[in-house]
C-alpha cells in the first residue's frame, strides 16, 4: 500500500511552524514536491527564522528555483509588504536561479530606484545577468535610472544608480 502524499496546504501551513523539526520535513517535500506556490511560503517562513541553517536551506533552494511559474511569484513577493526585509533575497533568487525576466526590467528598475543601497545592487545584479531586454524598455530605463542618480543622496547608491545607467546604455550601444 504506497503512503499519501501531505497535502501541499498542510506542507505550507508547516514552513511557518515555531519547529524547527516541522520546517526542515516541509522543506523536504516542497524540495520533492512543490510547485511555484510554495515560493512566498517559504519566504513568509524566512522572515521569523534565526537559525542559521534552516535559512540558509531555504535560501539556496529558492536560489534554484526553476519551476513554472516562479518569476510570478518572485515578482509578487517583491510588493508584498510583510516580506519587505527579504527582497534582497527575492531579488537574489532571480538571477541565482537564472530566471528569465526579460518582460520585467521597469520592475527591476523601479526597485533599484526605490529600494536600499543593497536592494539596488541585487537589481543591477539581476539585469546584468538578463542576456535580453526590450529595446523600449532599456531606453526608458535609462531615462529614469538617470534623474534617479542625480537625485539620490547615498553617494554608493547613487554611484550603482549610474553604473546601472551605463550598463543600459551599453546595451543601446552607446
Amino acid at each position: 500500500m504506497a503512503t499519501a502524499k501531505p497535502s501541499m496546504d498542510k506542507v505550507f501551513a508547516q514552513l511557518l511552524s515555531a519547529d524547527d523539526q516541522q520546517v526542515l520535513d516541509a522543506l523536504v517535500t516542497v524540495q520533492a514536491q512543490g510547485d511555484a506556490r510554495a515560493i512566498r511560503p517559504m519566504l513568509h517562513a524566512l522572515t521569523d527564522v534565526d537559525d542559521g541553517g534552516r535559512r540558509r536551506k531555504e535560501k539556496a533552494m529558492l536560489y534554484q528555483v526553476k519551476v513554472p511559474g516562479a518569476v510570478p511569484e518572485l515578482l509578487a513577493a517583491l510588493d508584498e509588504e510583510a516580506l519587505r526585509n527579504e527582497r534582497r533575497t527575492i531579488l537574489s533568487a532571480f538571477w541565482n536561479a537564472g530566471l528569465d525576466v526579460r518582460e520585467h526590467l521597469e520592475e527591476f528598475v523601479s526597485c533599484a530606484i526605490e529600494g536600499d543601497a543593497a536592494e539596488c545592487l541585487e537589481c543591477l545584479t539581476v539585469i546584468e545577468n538578463q542576456e535580453i531586454w526590450p529595446e523600449k524598455a532599456v531606453r526608458t530605463s535609462v531615462l529614469r535610472v538617470g534623474k534617479a542618480s542625480e537625485r539620490e543622496d547615498d553617494p554608493y547608491k547613487a554611484g550603482l544608480l549610474a553604473e546601472l545607467r551605463e550598463h543600459l546604455n551599453e546595451r543601446l550601444g552607446k
